[in-house]
């Protein structure tokens, strides 16, 4: 084969496998994602951009409203997107036994992941210049092979960060500087207990993105928001 020709396959294979940080990772080829989302909401199209990001990892995505949404039946994750309205999906996904990766710190309470009072077990916190996390464990499969402490995954600083008050059966990744208690990454495995003794009835894991904010997402983002969804459909 022509030498040019080789490097050539080689330079387009690398550049489609890292364009999507984890495009090799057999684990998302072929998983049906139910992708929950405010599709009328100004940041749908950040929403619409997550859902190509899928699809570009292998996934097949049916993205659908907040309003009144679909049982997870047939689906092999649930993907609750920050603009969601928590009025609206409330106890839906309660009892699924299928996995769930969400980003809104209003529907912890329901997944039985978190406490139930807003702003003391979940909320929204106000920055005025911070672009980074702590990372805290660093054995975690999660934490994707990042080393603990600072930890930068958005191109600059932005003003809001979600967050949830993770119970001592969640396995914690990633928290507020100086915040222990404010867990910006946790997940739990399926069979521990939830909030008031719930079972948790399948993997579930919170990222705290707010609505705009995946677009802002560096490779390094990116690799740890991959990485949640593998976890999510059955990685170690």
């Amino acid at each position: 084969m022509n030498f040019k020709l080789i490097v050539a396959l080689a330079v387009l294979t690398f550049g489609v496998a890292g364009a999507s940080g984890q495009a090799s990772n057999p684990i998302f080829k072929g998983k049906k994602v139910l992708l929950v989302a405010a599709t009328s909401s100004p940041t749908a199209p950040v929403d619409a951009n997550i859902k190509k990001h899928f699809e570009s990892l292998g996934m097949t995505v049916n993205m659908v409203s907040d309003i009144d949404p679909p049982k997870a039946d047939g689906y092999d994750l649930v993907f609750l997107a920050s603009d969601v309205k928590a009025k609206t999906v409330t106890n839906s996904y309660r009892t699924t036994t299928v996995p769930i990766f969400t980003l809104k710190p209003w529907l912890l309470d329901f997944l039985g992941m978190t406490g139930y009072q807003p702003q003391k077990d979940y909320g929204e916190e106000e920055k005025e210049e911070q672009s980074f996390l702590w990372l805290v464990n660093a054995p975690n499969s999660i934490q994707a092979g990042f080393p603990n402490g600072m930890f930068m995954p958005v191109k600059h600083a932005i003003k809001i960060y979600n967050w949830g008050r993770a119970l001592p059966s969640a396995q914690v990744i990633a928290f507020l500087p100086g915040e222990p208690d404010k867990g910006f990454l946790f997940a739990y495995e399926k069979g521990v207990y939830g909030d008031h003794e719930f079972v948790i009835p399948s993997r579930r894991i919170f990222f705290g993105l707010a609505p705009d904010q995946f677009d802002l997402l560096i490779p390094d983002g990116m690799k740890l928001f991959d990485s949640c969804a593998a976890w999510a459909l059955g990685g170690k």
